[in-house]
This record gives C-alpha cells, sequence and structure tokens, in this order.
C-alpha cells in the first residue's frame, strides 16, 4: 500500500504541472477556470494521499526484506572532479537513524573491500541482525496472506 500511495503521490504532482503548463496557452477564462480547478484538485488529492502515508509507521522502506547493511548508505563519487556534498550524501540518512558513508574513490574502495565482500565486524553484526529480522517479517507477511 505504501508503494501505491507514494506513486498516486508523484502522479498528483505530475497532473498540477501539466495543468499549470497547459494554462499557460489559453487566454479563454472559462477554459482558465477549469483548469485551475483541476489543478487546485489535484494538490486536495496530493495532500490526501500524503496524509493517509502519514498514518502507516513505518512506511518505508516497502516490502518485507531489509535493506542489505553491506550497501544501503554507501554514496559513491562518481564524479571525475571532487563530488557535490549536501543531504543526500552526507550527515544522517533520512528516515534510517544511519550516518551517509561517502566513498571518495570508488575503485580503490572496491579494490580494498575485496569486491564489497569483506565487511568492516561492525557490518557483520548489522547484517546477521538483518537477515533475523527478514526471517520474522517473511513469516509475519506469510502469516497475514494466510489468513486472508
Amino acid at each position: 500500500m505504501t508503494v501505491d500511495l507514494r506513486s498516486n503521490l508523484a502522479s498528483e504532482s505530475r497532473a498540477k504541472l501539466v495543468y499549470e503548463h497547459l494554462m499557460k496557452f489559453t487566454d479563454d477564462p472559462y477554459v482558465k477556470d477549469t483548469l485551475s480547478f483541476l489543478m487546485t484538485r489535484e494538490i486536495a488529492h496530493y495532500k490526501m494521499f500524503e496524509g493517509a502515508l502519514s498514518t502507516i509507521a513505518p512506511n518505508f522502506p516497502p516490502g518485507v526484506l531489509q535493506p542489505d547493511p553491506r550497501f544501503t548508505q554507501q554514496y559513491f563519487n562518481m564524479s571525475p572532479t571532487e563530488g557535490a556534498r549536501g543531504p543526500w550524501n552526507e550527515g544522517e540518512m533520512p528516515g534510517m537513524g544511519k550516518d551517509w558513508e561517502y566513498v571518495p574513490d570508488p575503485i580503490a574502495y572496491v579494490q580494498d573491500t575485496e569486491g564489497l565482500s569483506e565487511l568492516p565486524d561492525s557490518k557483520e553484526g548489522e547484517l546477521e541482525r538483518t537477515k533475523e529480522l527478514d526471517v520474522k517479517m517473511s513469516k509475519l507477511k506469510s502469516e497475514e496472506v494466510i489468513s486472508c
């Protein structure tokens, strides 16, 4: 359901922009009023879907399996020069309670970690807890499906 709600949010956003764009192509006040009404309803729908999504906790990540801690928080600088930094790759990851791990030289990092197969000790424990949670969540989801 959370994936559907996020898809609905994106659809409402795109529809609003389409109506905005269409308003540029007419001088007819009745057409503009109609488009304005439709555009404004997209905002109302967006807020409804946003409200519904906020009632589901946790609502990210979707699905049953948890993210693999070996790959979740790395940000690989793929820029030919010094990469840009911002909230998308530094500080705490939104909603995850972990900090981004900025990898300035991805080639060296992959070589040093034997193709990302050598984990720091801290990741081993986290990986084990993730596997346990995957089993628990899979069992809960199976019970939910069977009970329907």
